[in-house]
């Protein structure tokens, strides 16, 4: 299948725009530390970061509470003019700039850069990690969370297929579609209480936790995308290794994708 970046920017701006809430547990501080464990978010205060793929502002909201000095926002898509309206009292402490990841240019460097939950949406992954690497300070730290092939295999083997279809479906049919599923996962989320199945530890820990409407956003995640990438652990590794980083470690969140942190 041909990769089409612009579709791709194009996809997730229409959805932030749609999906702009921050609140439920899927945008709250507590999510937030799950998803850069086992990173200590303390370290960021007085320092400079930056958050690569903005999107509605989830994360941005979330590092403020930390106190960094300032932070860059990176976000391609017009859900930046979203993030830019649910981060208004905080203007004075982030810059944005509506740029693409590939194409990061700071004046000076930085101290920390998160890129949770998008560079598994980016072709070129390893150029847009090259840039952040350039951006940071000697020592400087790269948080990102991605997707995991170990543990989604099966999931895999039915979404992949269905995305086919999906991503060539109005967002309106797909949101229709979204719901449906979103309905079929809570007899799968009771009969997680009894048997191992797959993901379970996905449904009890996180998407469990979230409202009926965030669900159906979580679904319609999954089946919009025009480019997904699961990576093993050692795609991930590797994904680092090409970009530059040193003393990478690479640790699995709940058994369906990977928080790897790296230094320059």
């Amino acid at each position: 299948m041909r990769i089409d970046h612009k579709e791709s920017y194009k996809d997730f701006g229409n959805q932030f725009v749609v999906d702009s809430k921050l609140d439920d547990y899927w945008g709250s501080k507590t999510n937030f530390k799950d998803m850069v464990k086992p990173f200590n978010l303390n370290q960021i205060k007085n320092k400079i970061c930056m958050d690569v793929g903005s999107g509605s502002g989830r994360i941005l909201k979330n590092l403020i509470k930390f106190r960094p000095k300032k932070i860059f926002s990176i976000e391609p898509s017009k859900a930046i003019n979203v993030a830019k309206a649910n981060l208004k009292k905080h203007h004075k402490k982030i810059e944005f700039q509506n740029i693409k990841g590939e194409n990061i240019k700071l004046k000076n460097k930085i101290d920390y850069c998160f890129s949770l939950g998008v560079i598994h949406h980016i072709p070129n992954a390893t150029s847009v990690c090259k840039k952040i690497h350039r951006s940071l300070k000697k020592n400087g730290t790269f948080v990102c969370w991605l997707y995991g092939f170990e543990g989604n295999e099966l999931y895999l083997f039915i979404f992949n297929n269905l995305r086919r279809i999906t991503i060539l479906l109005p967002d309106s049919i797909l949101r229709l579609i979204s719901i449906l599923l979103n309905i079929m996962t809570y007899p799968y989320e009771f009969l997680c209480n009894f048997f191992n199945l797959p993901l379970k530890e996905y449904f009890q820990k996180l998407f469990g936790k979230c409202s009926f409407e965030k669900r159906n956003y979580v679904i319609f995640d999954q089946l919009n995308p025009s480019y997904a990438k699961y990576y093993t652990k050692k795609e991930a590794l590797n994904l680092f290794k090409k970009a530059g980083f040193k003393n990478i470690t690479v640790s699995s969140r709940h058994n369906y994708s990977w928080v790897v942190i790296g230094k320059k």
